[in-house]
């Protein structure tokens, strides 16, 4: 068991060994790894809940999904329409974004319904990211296009081929795109091979910056404050930029002389990954020069080199799973299969979901730290074994508390809608 708060989790083209793996950053030591899934295509790794790990094939048209503690898959075949060009999974675990040539379609994890498909993109999908409050998403590609979408509006079929609003501000494909902390108040970042960076203004599409470079871009990363953007480009280097010194202009014309003060130097090829850690202090690179190297950012200077049989597809922090390290603990995947069709309305209605009962009183848990996601299991394991009276009263005071709860929430909530109307 590691005691290091963010492991690395990284995946190359070659997949020799292992289709994923972890590692602590500090060592370089590999913690964990995830087999017999395939090599992965770049922006289809990625973690549900920190229970599981979740890969889109390269070159075959399927996912995979390991329990977090376990090296080897579900044996549950996950099929998709064509190979995975991009994958994004909701916060929450619900929704599962699947890119496939200029296409997308949306499934819900937990019935394996395909909810909708979306042909929008003229060209290839490659960047699907989802909003931290998992409300809206973002779509790029090839076609030199950026357009946010509302999850909601898109699995009910309601205008479904109807964007929120759309970007056509770069003249060649986008690289990589980026949306920060704070639900549609967030800001918007991404790059693009015509050598832009670009930040928007999330709820309104408004344009806040724009920094030219001398050189095509790949990919790109901000820092948890995002004070500091970092932007990789084709040739191997990495920049930072410092968004708190407010330049006068929208639109910034940057010279190589001007870059070599905020450079960092490793790299031989083009730049695939870029990752911040949560205390700002380090920095993680992938390239296709089959490494991935662990930046200190102040001082710009490489703490560790971890070598790859392949160029890099993936490489980001996650903050430590306490489960990857307990090989006793069960995690049961309980995604079934998805589904070819989309689904109508009247599946969706009739659609049944199996809850884990928890043997648990509402006694023994803390009311002040209760979650919603513990309320509900325990909840109908109490209702299918109710035998006294004094559970159904307890069951009965806990009910007209959260219904206090939800009504103050609600109050609220139109307290706060009111004053951005008066506003």
């Amino acid at each position: 068991m590691t005691d290091c708060v963010e492991i690395a989790l990284t995946s190359d083209t070659a997949a020799l060994h292992w289709s994923c793996s972890a590692w602590d950053v500090r060592t370089g030591t590999q913690l964990m790894t995830y087999r017999n899934g395939g090599p992965s295509g770049p922006n289809t790794l990625l973690t549900v809940s920190n229970k599981f790990v979740v890969a889109g094939n390269l070159t075959k048209p399927i996912l995979t999904i390991w329990p977090i503690n376990r090296q080897e898959p579900a044996h549950v075949k996950y099929m998709l329409p064509a190979t995975a060009g991009a994958v994004a999974i909701s916060p929450d675990g619900n929704h599962c974004l699947v890119a496939h040539l200029h296409s997308f379609t949306v499934y819900n994890l937990h019935t394996g319904a395909s909810m909708a498909t979306i042909a929008h993109h003229y060209g290839k999908v490659t960047v699907l990211r989802f909003t931290d409050d998992g409300t809206h998403f973002v779509s790029a590609g090839q076609d030199c296009r950026i357009v946010v979408w509302n999850l909601a509006r898109t699995v009910q079929q309601k205008d479904a081929g109807r964007m929120l609003y759309e970007l056509a501000d770069f003249t060649l494909p986008v690289s990589d795109v980026l949306v920060g902390k704070g639900g549609m108040k967030a800001i918007l970042a991404a790059v693009s091979l015509d050598r832009s960076a670009k930040l928007y203004e999330l709820a309104t599409g408004r344009i806040l910056l724009s920094v030219l470079f001398p050189v095509a871009l790949s990919v790109l990363s901000l820092n948890a404050l995002e004070t500091e953007l970092f932007v990789g480009d084709k040739k191997g280097l990495i920049y930072a930029c410092n968004l708190q010194s407010v330049p006068r202009s929208k639109e910034i014309h940057l010279q190589q002389d001007q870059l070599e003060r905020s450079v960092f130097r490793g790299h031989k090829k083009s730049v695939t990954c870029l990752s911040v850690s949560m205390d700002n202090e380090t920095l993680l690179s992938g390239s296709e020069d089959e490494s991935v190297i662990v930046w200190h950012v102040r001082t710009r200077q490489q703490l560790k080199l971890i070598p790859h049989k392949a160029p890099i597809t993936n490489a980001f922090f996650i903050v430590t799973p306490r489960s990857m390290f307990d090989q006793s603990r069960e995690v049961p995947i309980t995604f079934p299969p998805f589904q070819k069709m989309v689904s109508t309305r009247q599946d969706r209605e009739r659609a049944i979901f199996e809850l884990p009962i928890l043997n648990k009183s509402l006694r023994e848990r803390s009311t002040s730290g209760l979650a919603i996601e513990e309320l509900l299991p325990t909840t109908v394991g109490f209702v299918n074994n109710i035998s006294k009276g004094t559970e159904i009263e307890e069951l009965e005071q806990e009910v007209q508390r959260l219904k206090g709860i939800n009504q103050r929430l609600y109050q609220q909530s139109i307290r706060a809608i009111m004053n951005e109307v008066e506003q």
